[in-house]
């Protein structure tokens, strides 16, 4: 590779981790097919997007700045804009964008990540609609191109909003660059919650359909062979399964079930409400409208102005399930329903008397609730730690689900949103990897004492291994954790693992600290069969319960192995 080949894929490689940086932490769209083509365009890009004052995006812009500047680019440049008519005044291309983010920059950060979203992306990309155009009409090479309208997609993932509104975009462009793909633009379709992305791949231009209405019409979409993949924010149901197995195989196995990320789903008020905490019991009554106003829970006498998320969202399964269900209670009528996440979030930070719920990335410029599963259990907040290990009551994992008969490229895109890779993006956007970290934890008063001796040498992984009730069979992200926890040990290689089984309370004492340790035992046996030695195993039975055992999630929940380091 001669030095002009060489600097320009290095520029290129910069231009496009500034598109995905835009995109991931300011939804601004940029069109990268223009940043490298046209040098005007870029300088404006750069002078514009250095107004935000943003320590990682100007250390990028300083890095392309440099890169622009050399003598490689200066005549690659000059090549390009004997081509192109002269631009005779710098048109502004970001600034409504960029004065957008400044202003709201003094109402905090939270709400910049995530509020508006849709009006920044119109912003971002007005003035450069006809570039972008252009640029898609025409491959690299030369090669004249279909009309993004007639190409048939490559992949149509369609399903949860929770998935499809910020993850999966961010997924799909750092696949399909991997794979070759560049000069992306997004288009907005019929809706808000379907999109397109049309990008140029060996001289051709190929799309990828988005639409994301919920995590019900994933299913229903793999059956009517309208998807390719499915996007979830809840578990595929047993029926779902069933109607399904003949056309689409068993989409609950670990070859068609893909755990991407980890969620909490937040209980949000506004920052100015003084509630902090809450049982999910009352958390019931609230949503059941059944308790209305705000004085009733120590608060201002105000009415509760309840927000949900729509029928079609696997967020509102989630919470239908851990919360009404649970106390068999329905939504009242009374609730405004939303299909968008970042709608809801907004409506509550503009209302004082509102209380909703939410996926952990759209907490934005509001107050996570603490949630405690009643008077036997303290109150946990969402943090990235508590949904990591699924400690905190609303926890949930974040799916999709391909075919056996899918394409080899929905299988590569399934396999690199699970890899390492994939999930150091699934940190960026704000949901919380499968990638280990590790824990500093704290005495806990009615441990038993061996615990606390381990608290005070060790700690803990953000981890847990799940078992089924009776079973000693790890579920899908059990199977896949296992494989997590090998490469986690091969690269710290001096650390020492101590494992510890803990059960539900169904059943005689002695018999479940007999299951703990049996489980526990089940992944020691798996990690010295690959070579990872193991310090301790432990069982600790019905002791230090994270859930109550009176519903089948919460004792789930306490059927776990913890793993710990020393």
């Amino acid at each position: 590779m001669n030095s002009n080949t060489q600097n320009s894929a290095i520029l290129a490689s910069a231009l496009a981790r500034l598109v995905q940086l835009c995109q991931t932490n300011f939804q601004i769209q940029l069109s990268q097919s223009q940043l490298e083509l046209n040098r005007e365009y870029r300088e404006t890009v750069i002078a514009e997007l250095s107004e935000l004052e943003d320590p990682q995006l100007s250390s990028l812009l300083a890095e392309i700045s440099q890169l622009s500047a050399t003598s490689v680019t200066k005549a690659v440049s000059a090549a390009e804009d004997s081509k192109q008519p002269a631009i005779k005044g710098r048109k502004s291309i970001l600034w409504p964008a960029v004065i957008l983010l400044i202003g709201l920059a003094g109402a905090g950060g939270w709400f910049i990540s995530t509020a508006n979203h849709s009006a920044l992306s119109v912003a971002a990309t007005t003035g450069d609609t006809a570039a972008n155009a252009a640029a898609d009409d025409k491959s690299t090479n030369g090669v004249a191109s279909q009309s993004p309208t007639t190409l048939q997609p490559i992949i149509r993932l369609h399903g949860s909003n929770t998935v499809g509104e910020k993850l999966a975009p961010v997924l799909l462009e750092a696949f399909l660059t991997q794979q070759g793909g560049s000069a992306f633009s997004w288009q907005q379709q019929s809706s808000e919650t379907e999109r397109r992305v049309t990008f140029i791949d060996a001289g051709k231009t190929n799309t990828v359909q988005l639409h994301a209405h919920g995590s019900s019409t994933a299913f229903k979409d793999l059956l009517a062979g309208k998807a390719d993949i499915g996007m979830s924010s809840r578990r595929i149901s047993s029926d779902e399964v069933t109607q399904g197995i003949s056309k689409l195989g068993d989409l609950s196995k670990i070859g068609n079930e893909h755990i991407i990320a980890l969620d909490g789903l937040a209980v949000i008020v506004n920052q100015n409400n003084t509630l902090k905490s809450i049982s999910t019991e009352v958390l019931s009554k609230v949503f059941a409208g059944e308790i209305t106003r705000w004085s009733q829970l120590g608060g201002a006498d105000k009415p509760i102005v309840v927000l949900a998320r729509d029928d079609n969202s696997g967020t509102f399964d989630t919470f239908n399930s851990l919360v009404l269900k649970k106390f068999d209670k329905t939504l009242t009528d009374q609730a405004r329903r939303f299909e968008s996440s970042t709608e809801l979030s907004v409506a509550v930070a503009q209302d004082e008397t509102a209380i909703g719920f939410i996926g952990l990335d759209f907490i934005s410029y509001n107050k996570a609730l603490a949630i405690s599963e009643g008077a036997d259990t303290a109150p946990i907040y969402p943090t990235r730690f508590t949904i990591s290990t699924e400690d905190y009551a609303l926890s949930r994992r974040l799916y999709l689900y391909t075919p056996t008969s899918a394409s080899q490229t929905a299988k590569d895109f399934a396999q690199f949103a699970i890899s390492e890779q994939g999930q150091a993006l699934v940190e960026q956007t704000g949901l919380i990897s499968q990638n280990i970290k590790v824990e500093k934890t704290f005495a806990i008063d009615d441990a038993p004492a061996s615990y606390n001796r381990y608290v005070e040498t060790g700690q803990r992984l953000s981890l847990n291994f799940r078992f089924n009730q009776g079973e000693n069979d790890l579920d899908n992200k059990g199977k896949r954790d296992l494989e997590r926890l090998i490469r986690f040990m091969e690269q710290n290689s001096g650390r020492r693992l101590v494992l510890m089984g803990f059960s539900d309370a169904v059943g005689a004492e002695e018999t479940n600290t007999d299951l703990a340790m049996r489980r526990a035992k089940v992944i020691e046996r798996e990690l010295v069969s690959r070579g990872i030695p193991v310090m301790a195993v432990e069982s600790y039975g019905e002791m230090l319960p994270i859930a109550n055992n009176d519903s089948d999630t919460g004792r789930e929940r306490n059927r776990r192995v913890e793993v710990w380091v020393i």
